[in-house]
């Protein structure tokens, strides 16, 4: 005969993170009662599956010497041997200037 399966010991419940309780107090703020009751479902669905946060970790690109100001230099790009694409920066003069409309009575 085959032994009944074991009972495994159940996993300490784990108090919510600071930022989960974040997460339900902004949601409340928002949507009321019913947004709070949502997002607190939410993350005892996202508990109950068992899903841990990714930790990505800080992306950091090495490049020699000072990067380029496309927005002034502009910028070219070399496709293949006969095709190079260049777009020509901006120049910064005077700028944007906004009036307002000025109607007559």
């Amino acid at each position: 005969m085959s032994e009944p399966p074991r009972e495994r010991p159940e996993d300490p419940i784990v108090p919510a993170r600071s930022s989960d309780q974040e997460f339900i107090r902004r949601a409340q703020a928002r949507y009321g009662a019913m947004g709070a009751i949502i997002a607190s479902s939410m993350l005892g669905w996202d508990k109950l599956l068992g899903r841990k946060p990714k930790d990505d970790g800080a992306v950091i690109w090495e490049a020699s010497g000072e990067p380029e100001d496309i927005d002034k230099d502009g910028i070219s790009i070399r496709v293949d041997d006969t095709t190079t694409i260049h777009a020509t920066g901006y120049a910064r003069g005077r700028g944007r200037h906004v009036r307002k409309r000025r109607y007559r009575e």
